[in-house]
């Protein structure tokens, strides 16, 4: 008769000790055996006529093997089952032991996922940042297409704040100069290049062919190498001058970009819907971001499993290897995963938070808003109905569309029980990349 018990180890870890009787386990053994008497070939003997002696020596072991993982894999499962246990990763097993009478004694470790504990979600407090898509954001994204499509002209004049300048100079100090013969060449766009302020201020007002010199600080993550971090004496030619021409808002603008009326009201409407999104996407994420932080706080005595810990740590080590690659890295080092157990923490945490109140609160996935999500990607593309498509035959697409949406629905939940600060801004200022602490 199978005999199971469970202990308690650390934390969430718990040792299911199971033991097998003779009785559980020779009468499968034998069933084994007459099996493979059927589908045997010896030397010697006709196939099905092998005597029983002769399989049991022959194939004896290998059956009883057989039998026993059989037997392991069920009683882990009855054990789990029966305890209603949540495991956090595939059982252990740490211990096996022949006994004196055919019988089988072995121990499995189990991790079990943790408990989210009960949330009062009224008491908490989440800022939530509202904003209105004025005129002067429309205008303004406006004058960035204007920008794209911009000519540049050669210029005279005095040079001004969002000119194209460019430069030949010499750097030097006591320690080096730069470049040891000749002079180097530097293309700067006022207003947008990052350079020292002092030669932003010298270059305001001067013109082509006009030369100066200056005592700079460059910082130490100026673009060019030779000169990041260096105190030095900078030595300039202004060659070239060049200032921009914005396209005029047009039929023909507005048609450049795809919209066949050339109706500037239509593009303007378009840029509009366009920055709604963008603004709702942003100040979700932030909500997302907010509320998820102040849950965590009510879980900090919450042990997480070490397993999933450890894999999402080197799940993420193993991206960040992979961007530095994408980012040109080709030889990009491998990444430390301890480095990166806050964060998993932080991740597997927010997970474990998500998946507890859609189950409490009975949260499925909504179809409607899982199309409606689909139909947005792909109207960002050029040909919609082919992403749809992708998507509908990529079961890895909808799902990963499918937790987004259930995320979503879970965080309305959230926000219509927790106390909601609103925090009105401007676009511009929801916008500003912040950071994600």
């Amino acid at each position: 008769m199978m005999q199971i018990s469970i202990d308690q180890a650390e934390g969430l870890e718990r040792t299911v000790n199971i033991q097998l009787a003779a009785e559980d386990i020779q009468p499968k053994v034998d069933e084994k055996i007459t099996e493979l008497g059927k589908e045997v070939r010896l030397k010697g003997f006709r196939q099905g006529r092998v005597p029983k002696k002769i399989l049991i020596q022959r194939f004896g072991q290998h059956a009883r093997q057989e039998v026993l993982g059989e037997l392991m894999q069920d009683s882990i499962e009855k054990a789990i089952n029966d305890n209603e246990f949540e495991l956090a990763a595939a059982p252990e097993v740490t211990k096996t032991d022949d006994a004196d009478d055919g019988g089988f004694v072995f121990e499995a470790k189990v991790e079990l996922m943790p408990q989210v504990p009960e949330i009062n979600f009224t008491e908490i407090e989440v800022e939530k940042e509202q904003a209105d898509i004025t005129d002067k954001d429309i205008d303004g994204m406006i004058t960035n297409l204007q920008k794209q499509k911009q000519e540049w002209k050669d210029s005279k004049g005095k040079i001004a704040n969002g000119d194209l300048v460019t430069l030949n100079y010499k750097a030097s100090n006591k320690d080096f100069t730069y470049p040891k013969k000749d002079t180097e060449h530097m293309g700067i766009l006022l207003g947008e290049s990052r350079i020292p302020d002092d030669l932003k201020k010298a270059l305001i007002g001067m013109k082509a062919e006009e030369e100066d010199a200056l005592e700079l600080s460059f910082d130490e993550s100026f673009n060019v190498d030779e000169l990041a971090g260096q105190k030095v004496k900078f030595e300039f030619t202004i060659k070239e001058v060049k200032k921009a021409k914005l396209p005029q808002v047009d039929e023909e603008f507005v048609k450049s970009f795809g919209i066949e009326s050339g109706d500037v009201a239509q593009l303007k409407k378009d840029i509009e819907n366009n920055l709604k999104r963008e603004l709702k996407q942003t100040v979700d994420n932030r909500f997302k971001r907010n509320a998820l932080k102040a849950l965590r706080s009510h879980c900090s005595d919450m042990p997480l499993p070490e397993s999933m810990v450890r894999r999402e740590s080197e799940y993420m080590a193993k991206q960040a290897q992979q961007r530095a690659k994408q980012m040109g890295q080709e030889n990009a080092p491998s990444q430390d995963p301890t480095e990166y157990e806050k964060a998993a923490k932080e991740r597997i945490l927010n997970s474990l938070i998500i998946q507890d109140i859609a189950k409490k609160q009975d949260i499925k996935t909504d179809f409607t808003k899982v199309r409606e999500q689909i139909n947005e990607i792909a109207q960002t593309f050029e040909q919609p109905q082919e992403v749809i498509q992708m998507y509908y035959q990529n079961q890895d697409l909808m799902a990963s569309v499918e937790q987004n949406v259930i995320e979503a629905q879970v965080m309305e939940w959230i926000e219509s029980e927790v106390k909601v600060k609103e925090n009105k801004q401007s676009f511009d200022d929801i916008m500003k990349p912040k950071d994600n602490t």
